[in-house]
Formats: C-alpha cells, sequence, structure tokens
C-alpha cells in the first residue's frame, strides 16, 4: 500500500538545463521542491513523459520559450500530496496524471511538480501509472486537431497522415471512438499493425510508391473530409489532392520549408490550419479535458509505451527521441 507523507522534503531531483544546445545540457540536479499556490496541486511525479517538442524548445530558439534554467517536461503521473487554496476535484493521495497546458520553466522532468488544478485529472484504477504519464499532450492535441481546428463531426472521413505515431494513434483511437470513418498511413510494419489493430478502416505504407493511389481508390472521389498531417513539410501538397471539397486539413507537425502549388486550395476552397495545444483558451481546454476524461472513463484511451528510463537517463531518452523513426516510436518514459 502506498503510505504518502505528510510532508514533501525540502529538496528533490530534477532535470536542468541552463543553455540552449544538445541533449548532453540536461544535468540532473539537486533544487528546492515547489509549493503549491492557491488553485495549485502539488504531486510526487512517479513517471514523467518525454514529448518531442521538449527537445525542440531545449535545442532551437523554439517558437515557444521558457525562462531559463529550465526543466523539461508537461506530462506525468504520480499521487497528490499537498493541495493549495481552492483546490477541489482532487484529494491528497489520489492517483493523478498532469496533461500540462502551457511550457514553464518548471518541468515534470522531477521527482515533485507543481501543476493547477485544470491540468490534473484523476487516473483510473483500469489505468497503470505509466499509461497516465503517456496520454497527456498528445491526447489533448489529438482532440483540438479534431474538434478546435477542424471542427470535425461523427460521419465525417478523418485520413491520418502519418498515424502511428504518438499523436496519431491518439488521432485514430478519437475518431473511431467518436464515429469518424478513420484511414491513415505508417512507414514500418509495425506502425501498419498499429493504425489497423487500433480500429482505422484501412492504412497505407506511405514509403511505398504510389500510396496516394491506394488511399484515393480506399476513401472515394468525394475525398477526405478532414487530414490531419504529422509531416506538413512531406505531405502538404499531397493533402491536397487527398481532401474533399472544402476539406479541413489540420497541420500538427512538420520542420522545415517546402514548396506548394495553391490551385487546388483555392479550386477545392480548402481550409489549412495549425494547432498550438499551449494556445487552447479556458472554455477550449475545459472542452478538451471534458472529452479526455470521457475517454478514460470508457477506456478508448490506450497508449503505446516503448520505453522507461531511469529520472537520470533524460540525456539518452532525449537522444533516443530525436532518432528518425518514421513515426511508429511509442512513449518514452522516465522514472522520477
Amino acid at each position: 500500500m502506498l503510505i504518502i507523507p505528510d510532508m514533501a522534503p525540502a529538496t528533490m531531483r530534477a532535470i536542468r538545463y541552463a543553455a540552449k544546445g544538445p541533449p548532453s545540457v540536461l544535468q540532473l540536479e539537486t533544487i528546492p521542491t515547489p509549493k503549491p499556490g492557491p488553485g495549485e496541486v502539488l504531486i510526487r511525479v512517479e513517471f514523467a513523459g518525454v514529448n518531442p517538442v521538449d527537445s525542440h524548445l531545449r535545442s532551437s530558439e523554439h517558437v515557444m520559450k521558457v525562462p531559463l534554467p529550465a526543466t523539461p517536461g508537461k506530462d506525468a503521473s504520480g499521487h497528490v500530496v499537498e493541495l493549495g487554496q481552492n483546490v477541489t476535484s482532487v484529494q491528497i493521495g489520489d492517483r493523478v496524471l498532469v496533461a500540462g497546458h502551457r511550457f514553464q520553466s518548471a518541468g515534470t522532468y522531477a521527482e515533485y511538480h507543481v501543476a493547477k488544478e485544470e491540468e490534473v485529472f484523476t487516473l483510473p484504477d483500469t489505468y497503470t501509472l505509466e499509461q497516465g504519464a503517456s496520454i497527456g499532450s498528445p491526447y489533448m492535441t489529438a482532440i483540438r486537431s479534431l474538434y478546435h481546428a477542424a471542427k470535425g463531426k461523427a460521419g465525417e472521413i478523418l485520413f491520418i497522415h502519418g498515424a502511428s505515431g504518438q499523436v496519431g494513434i491518439a488521432a485514430v483511437q478519437l475518431g473511431v471512438a467518436h464515429g469518424f470513418i478513420v484511414y491513415g498511413t505508417a512507414g514500418t510494419e509495425e506502425g501498419l499493425k498499429r493504425v489497423l489493430d487500433n480500429g482505422a478502416k484501412a492504412v497505407f505504407n506511405h514509403r511505398k510508391e504510389g500510396y496516394l493511389e491506394g488511399v484515393k481508390a480506399a476513401i472515394g472521389q468525394q475525398g477526405a473530409n478532414i487530414i490531419l498531417e504529422m509531416i506538413a513539410s512531406t505531405n502538404l501538397q499531397k493533402d491536397f489532392e487527398l481532401a474533399s471539397r472544402r476539406g479541413r486539413i489540420v497541420v500538427v507537425g512538420g520542420r522545415g520549408l517546402l514548396t506548394v502549388n495553391p490551385t487546388l486550395i483555392m479550386a477545392k476552397e480548402l481550409i489549412v490550419t495549425g494547432i498550438k495545444l499551449a494556445d487552447s483558451e479556458p472554455a477550449e481546454w475545459k472542452e478538451m479535458s471534458s472529452v479526455l476524461r470521457d475517454g478514460l472513463a470508457k477506456g478508448w484511451i490506450k497508449p503505446v509505451i516503448s520505453k522507461v528510463c531511469p529520472l537520470a537517463d533524460a540525456v539518452q531518452a532525449h537522444q533516443e527521441i530525436e532518432k528518425p523513426t518514421d513515426g511508429a516510436q511509442g512513449r518514452i518514459l522516465l522514472r522520477c
């Protein structure tokens, strides 16, 4: 049986970096344990989720910046150990997951983490703490993409261009659970199987020459109502061909420059938009949180975990997440 101490220790271990750079800038340090303020929750972190954006923030002048020194991480799972004033949704001792809304200098790669109450979700007993730390950003990104960016409705055709990664699989599960007709792509046998196993109607290997013709034949002449694009710098022009008239294309990921022919955007009256989870308005975050809680209660949320590392191995975790994987990589976790 887990015993929650009466008070958190004065200090804790945390991963921090004082300057931008390669994974080696990440250092394990001992720093003061934070205290929760009004509307905040102190969590004893058991597992922290490693997101690709964590490495982007650490390595470059990303559009989202945090003051340095900083501890990476937005996602975690653990137990509530202290409550700030006016917190009512959780209690001390509760098993919870953290889905960070905005980036901050005091992230989740630490033994303790202070989160806003609206970022903390009770974790049902049907989920392990490892699964809990794998849910936040991927599933909230999928929810925001499908509902706030694409204005999706049940019964529409949803094509996920790069469906085997963390956000892609979350989008497959979300779409299937909510009545969309889901198609996707992957680039490995493992990824193709993963997409099908999670309920997609059909999946295509985007490494194979001519795969677009297979997608068009399966979806039909009307095209996809919604496309979630994970690598826009490679695929965006292809999405114009696959989209329906007045289709919505949501750019979830993609780095680098590209040249596109805008003719089909005009001819089909396409909407091309992006998604930035950290810019969700409070009302939007509340809506997304409701969908997440529903998914936890009904059990359609099923994160894929690839590796669990000790907190001290954060450098290796970032090296791993920066390796090319063609999207089939599951969640990497740090055991805190």
